[in-house]
């Protein structure tokens, strides 16, 4: 299924408003520092495997492995990809329940979980 970039984008706002609503205060304040990016496709260099395939990406430095000292970090980034995120759903039902799946398993990377920790709590 096929919407606009518009429409897309705020389909993403929407569903990242609903997330965050859900989050502790605590994790919300650490998740509102995160940039929230959208493209059409992921770029060779950002996917680890076939690029037509990545619906999410997280860059930055997990806030487990932070130290105090480090004061002066790029900001954590996490990209969705409309293509491939459309590619996956049939309609737009389908397509927010996979922005929403893809969204809160980028948060958990940038929250310090592994691939097989999201997995094991759904995330995956």
């Amino acid at each position: 299924m096929r919407i606009s970039p518009e429409r897309f984008e705020q389909m993403v706002l929407d569903v990242a408003d609903e997330v965050m609503a859900k989050l502790p205060p605590d994790l919300r304040a650490e998740a509102e520092t995160v940039v929230l990016d959208i493209k059409d496709w992921a770029t060779p260099e950002q996917a680890d495997g076939p690029p037509g395939w990545l619906l999410g990406l997280y860059e930055g430095v997990p806030l487990v492995e932070r130290h105090v000292d480090w004061a002066l970090l790029q900001p954590d980034r996490i990209t969705l990809f409309q293509g491939p995120l459309q590619r996956l759903a049939r309609t737009e039902v389908e397509l927010r329940r996979q922005v929403r799946r893809t969204l809160v398993h980028e948060l958990g990377h940038f929250f310090g979980f592994g691939e097989d920790e999201l997995e094991k709590r759904g995330w995956g």
